[in-house]
């Protein structure tokens, strides 16, 4: 949130609102408004965020007819090509760090030279270049793609991967089925009912303009 840990306790604490909801969520704190419990609040919000029963769940399910036939198409070529060494598992993937540009180094707009990724958290050279593998959950309602947001179209997207992580070039025909099939992964997005939120105070911080 762009923000120190210090300065979002503090603003927190200057509304007078926000104490009652942290005591009832935090009960028997001696002090419920703290910087863990606030990231512990929002992660059990994320928690509900769930997007279930997605034509490929139902499919997995054993609904043969949860996809059509060039979406099983799609998930052949998925398969055999590779792409489930970094996308597996409940969420396809998001579970692990990976170089991106295995067998080709993508253009520059979409893999900055001067973006080192995980490099500049570890600073272990083995890790230039090596980003987090996404889910692909919901994918084609999360454009842009890649950690640059350079790339809009998924079937773009698709093919970028195939040469720059797999080494294959994917014809038209292959790129479309592999799309088609991960369209199916779209889930039932979850209804959010939006708080009012508490007023501020007169001694709650105001933003600090850089």
């Amino acid at each position: 949130m762009n923000n120190k840990p210090e300065r979002v306790v503090e603003t927190l604490k200057s509304i007078p609102g926000y104490l009652k909801p942290f005591q009832k969520a935090f009960p028997g704190s001696k002090d419920p408004i703290t910087f863990d419990n606030m990231a512990l609040a929002i992660e059990v919000f994320e928690a509900t965020l769930t997007t279930p029963d997605s034509r490929f769940d139902r499919f997995l399910k054993g609904d043969r007819k949860a996809l059509a036939s060039n979406e099983k198409e799609g998930l052949k070529l998925f398969m055999s090509k590779g792409c489930t060494v970094c996308h597996n598992g409940v969420n396809v993937g998001g579970a692990g760090y990976f170089p991106f540009g295995v067998k080709e180094v993508p253009a520059a707009d979409v893999r900055p030279a001067d973006d080192f990724g995980r490099f500049k958290v570890t600073n272990t050279a083995g890790d230039k270049y090596v980003f987090k593998s996404p889910s692909l959950r919901n994918i084609e309602l999360t454009p842009p793609y890649f950690h640059s947001g350079k790339v809009w179209k998924l079937e773009d997207a698709v093919k970028i991967m195939g040469s720059s992580q797999i080494g294959v070039t994917l014809d038209h025909e292959e790129s479309l089925k592999i799309v088609a099939f991960l369209k199916t992964m779209n889930g039932k997005q979850p209804s959010v009912t939006y708080p009012i939120l508490p007023p501020n105070s007169d001694s709650t911080p105001k933003p600090l303009l850089k």
